[in-house]
């Protein structure tokens, strides 16, 4: 097994699952009435005003952060448990590697996809569009 064909592979993998988390999830709205009278256009700018004004009075979690510390868990469990399977087959080195890899990948991939919007920023962006009128059903 190429060490270093594996360990770019691994920041590759790292570099993209970071970015993911950029397309984060949105408010659905109900079309009540005041969704029909505003129209789609206003009620996206109203959307985002309150997210805005949620990040700036209470944060937001990162899902990067989560995705990066997943990963880490991942990469030391795979790696424990590739070393463990190494020494009865007689190669530590590759099959700690291997694991390691594995399992980074696969914590990486959990943080990352995993549903980790703080519920007091949802919360917030929630209660912000019921006073602007709308009816917030969900997010996407």
């Amino acid at each position: 097994m190429n060490t270093s064909l594996s360990l770019k592979t691994l920041l590759i993998i790292l570099a993209v699952l970071v970015v993911i988390p950029a397309c984060s999830k949105k408010p659905a709205l109900y079309p009540n009435a005041h969704y029909k009278e505003v129209g789609q256009t206003k009620a996206s700018e109203d959307i985002q005003y309150c997210l805005d004004l949620a990040e700036q009075s209470v944060g937001k979690k990162s899902r990067g952060k989560t995705a990066a510390k997943a990963g880490a868990q991942g990469g030391l469990i795979g790696g424990a448990i590739g070393l463990g399977i190494g020494l009865v087959t007689g190669s530590p080195g590759s099959s700690a590697l291997a694991g390691a890899v594995g399992g980074a990948a696969g914590g990486a991939a959990g943080g990352a996809v995993g549903d980790t919007e703080d519920a007091v920023y949802r919360n917030f962006v929630e209660r912000c569009l019921r006073e602007k009128g709308y009816d917030p059903i969900g997010w996407r």
